[in-house]
């Protein structure tokens, strides 16, 4: 879809004369969009287009996420942007933590009046501020030392980033790393609806980046006058509701990952035949190991998760007792 609309938003401005400053009747553009030829050339653009963005799809949440490539300047682009998101989370913890004095001590309707008015601003400017931290990570120290915060670039980085933590952190998991050993136990229901969302957010920045371009590409057209510019300014306008709603999926993604953790991570031990943990200490501690020796490529684990483990490997299941069968030589009472 994406690439569909890319592509036939270039044809049909090309063919209408927007970027040779001559425009067209609408008659005109049909007529032209009627030829065979440039059917066939838009249908391959969309086709060669759609082959080659698919393995970048990941990639393009990535980079709407903050995970901008080592080009000059992108560093200090991405510093310049992590302080700003820093200053907006210290600004609504600053406003949540903050106690508002009594205000005004007189008795008379008009002092009253403004007093409740204080408080309802005070209230409203607490509930936005709290909001506001429920997007952005928040810093661990006892499971992120090498890191100041948790911060990205991009709101989207920050909301996808805050799910990813929420989930795992609670356990003492990094879910980064243990995120491909933990999928394939999913049950079919949540197994579903996680695709689901991860194409919805797929397409969604797909979406936000093919309608920035169209907006970029517009900018000429200005020069026609008329009611032109407001091509420009549209596709602008639908990237950032495409962007906010990248966002939406991101945080219902943050819930799947959330609940796909709550009810998957002992069928993830299970899988690697570790044994499972009888409390709630033994967890915390065996997962911070765990989530160490699948992240660090230096980690081995006679030395890392040696320490009171022991495997627990499943007894193996017989062909006659898989098929509901009696072992030979007893009858239901097992004489």
């Amino acid at each position: 879809m994406p690439a569909t609309f890319l592509v036939g938003f270039w044809a049909v401005s090309a063919t209408a004369g927007l970027y040779a400053g001559t425009p067209r009747d609408i008659g005109q553009v049909m007529t032209s969009l009627a030829n065979p030829g440039w059917a066939i050339i838009a249908i391959f653009g969309i086709f060669v287009l759609a082959v080659l963005l698919r393995p970048f799809q990941a990639a393009l949440v990535q980079f709407l996420e903050g995970y901008w490539p080592n080009w000059p300047g992108a560093r200090q682009v991405a510093d310049l942007a992590i302080e700003r998101h820093r200053r907006i989370l210290h600004t609504a913890q600053v406003i949540e933590d903050f106690t508002p004095g009594s205000g005004p001590a007189g008795q008379a309707l008009r002092d009253v009046a403004e007093r409740q008015r204080r408080r309802r601003r005070i209230a409203s400017s607490k509930a936005r501020a709290a909001t506001t931290q429920r997007h952005y990570p928040q810093h661990r120290p006892e499971q992120y030392d090498d890191d100041d915060d948790r911060l990205m670039p991009t709101l989207l980085g920050n909301v996808l980033r805050d799910g990813e933590d929420t989930a795992g952190d609670r356990y003492g998991l990094r879910f980064e790393t243990v995120a491909y050993r933990l999928w394939p136990t999913l049950s079919n229901k949540l197994d579903a609806e996680n695709s689901r969302n991860l194409d919805l957010l797929d397409t969604s920045a797909a979406m936000c980046i093919s309608l920035a371009l169209a907006a970029a590409s517009s900018v000429p057209f200005i020069s026609n006058g008329g009611f032109w510019f407001l091509v420009p300014v549209t596709a602008a306008v639908l990237s950032t509701v495409a962007y906010r709603g990248a966002i939406l999926v991101a945080k219902e993604q943050g819930q799947l990952q959330a609940t796909a953790v709550d009810l998957h991570r002992f069928d993830m031990l299970t899988a690697l035949h570790y044994k499972l943990p009888e409390t709630p200490g033994d967890e915390w501690c065996f997962n911070i190991s765990l989530s160490r020796f699948f992240q660090e490529r230096e980690c081995l684990v006679e030395h890392e998760l040696s320490n009171d483990l022991s495997y627990c490997h499943p007894t193996p299941v017989t062909a006659q007792e898989e098929a509901g069968g009696s072992a030979p030589g007893k009858d239901e009472s097992g004489e």
